[in-house]
């Protein structure tokens, strides 16, 4: 059994999503855009891919001998330190380039006085990697509480001195590629002071920045920026569209992947005793077609039937088996709810099952009352739910025999022995 990982795709010979046409789209509008800087959005929903597309768009920019910085800003979660780790990172960079440690040196020590305005004290030193020395920062506040007219104008000065660095870093002609992932696992609040951050790079200086996030994310880091301001705001205000504006000047919406191809580039990872089209119809019924989503379901679909297999001895599971372990591994991560009145009571599969055949047979309305009023009051909440419909009661090549009481009890039996208690999370975790 191979796991699939969780890592991104670093080469265009591993591109599975096919991505490189939108790259190639994406690296040539920016080529050509005039004057810098300027601010990329990548946007797609959790687990699309975006940290692949990213890397790869690094790989044809490095290709091309374009200066890039990778900075993941969910690593610092104190807000304060978010833009001090961003500004570290591109020091860190130019600090090996002969010619620009004094503008380094600059630049960290407006850096520092920054810092502590923001709250960071005299964990400055991180916010400058390490240029200005722990032991520095209060000789340093003391030259500037002293008024130091030179020393101010240095803090003043920090976006021209920003805009030189950059300039003898990447060349006349040249630019730096500043790419933020993984904006989606930061905080609002954390993901705010990132963009927020942003205007003290920018100026005149020669730098793209790439910001992958997801829409939602955005509009959760603005309404939790604006509060009330937007409780009667429009709804494309709310979601996040207005900001957005405000922030970045060329946004890009990453591609849907197709379900063939995730088909294609995780099928070799399928356990060998599971193929044919019933198996994939169902994960793309349950799941769609996220990258992420569907790699984690795999991983944690394999090691169960593998358990299944050694639980079972001579008796191999056969291929109905297969189908309904997938079917309660799309619940469990899909239909929490659902999967935890099946816990309690093992027989709701079928009965709800056979519900949802029930209703899509019956004759009139009187008939489909009567179905519904049989229906026990635990399944009540379900009857509405076409996504588990489409699970428990789809037909002819579609369809999934619901298993017994017994079955559905070791199959939860084996998920609990392999994807943890019920109530860690979802494979979408």
């Amino acid at each position: 059994m191979r796991p699939l990982t969780d890592n991104p795709i670093l080469d265009f010979a591993d591109d599975a999503f096919r991505f490189e046409p939108y790259v190639d789209v994406l690296h040539g509008a920016v080529e050509q855009a005039e004057p810098l800087p300027l601010t990329v959005g990548v946007f797609g929903s959790w687990g699309t891919g975006k940290s692949s597309f990213l890397r790869l768009w690094e790989r044809r920019l490095k290709d091309r001998d374009v200066r890039t910085i990778w900075f993941n800003p969910w690593k610092y979660d104190r807000k304060v330190e978010v833009w001090a780790a961003l500004l570290h990172t591109i020091l860190a960079e130019m600090e090996g380039e002969e010619g620009l440690k004094e503008k380094a040196l600059r630049l960290a020590k407006a850096a520092t006085w920054l810092s502590v305005r923001a709250g960071l004290g005299t964990a400055a030193t991180v916010a400058t990697g390490g240029v200005i020395k722990g032991g520095d920062v209060d000789s340093l506040l003391t030259e500037l509480s002293r008024g130091d007219a030179e020393q101010y104008r240095q803090i003043n000065r920090f976006e021209n001195d920003f805009r030189d660095a950059v300039r003898e870093f990447v060349g006349a002609e040249g630019r730096l590629v500043v790419f933020v992932d993984d904006l989606d696992r930061c905080t609002p609040d954390s993901a705010m002071t990132v963009l927020e951050s942003l205007k003290l790079f920018l100026g005149e200086s020669q730098c793209v920045f790439v910001l992958a996030l997801d829409l939602d994310v955005l509009a959760a880091v603005a309404t939790n920026k604006f509060g009330d301001a937007f409780r009667d705001a429009p709804a494309e205000v709310v979601s996040g569209l207005a900001y957005l504006d405000k922030i970045v000047q060329l946004p890009f919406f990453l591609p849907d992947v197709g379900f063939d191809t995730l088909r294609t580039a995780f099928a070799p990872w399928v356990h060998r005793q599971v193929d044919g089209p019933a198996f994939w119809r169902l994960l793309q019924r349950g799941l769609g077609a996220n990258p992420r989503r569907l790699k984690r379901f795999v991983n944690v679909f394999n090691m169960a039937l593998e358990v299944s297999i050694a639980q079972s001895g001579s008796t191999a599971p056969g291929p109905v088996f297969h189908l309904q372990l997938a079917a309660l591994l799309v619940i469990r991560s899909r239909h929490r709810e659902f999967f935890h009145v099946l816990a309690a009571d093992p027989t709701s599969w079928e009965r709800l099952a056979t519900y949802f055949r029930r209703m899509g047979d019956a004759a009139d309305s009187r008939e489909r009352d009567r179905y519904r009023s049989e229906l026990p009051d635990e399944l009540a909440p379900f009857r509405g739910d076409r996504a588990l419909e489409g699970l428990l009661a789809a037909g002819g090549a579609e369809a999934v025999p619901a298993p017994s009481a017994e079955t559905v009890r070791s199959m939860i039996s084996t998920l609990r022995a392999t994807a943890g208690p019920d109530d860690l999370g979802s494979t979408d975790g």
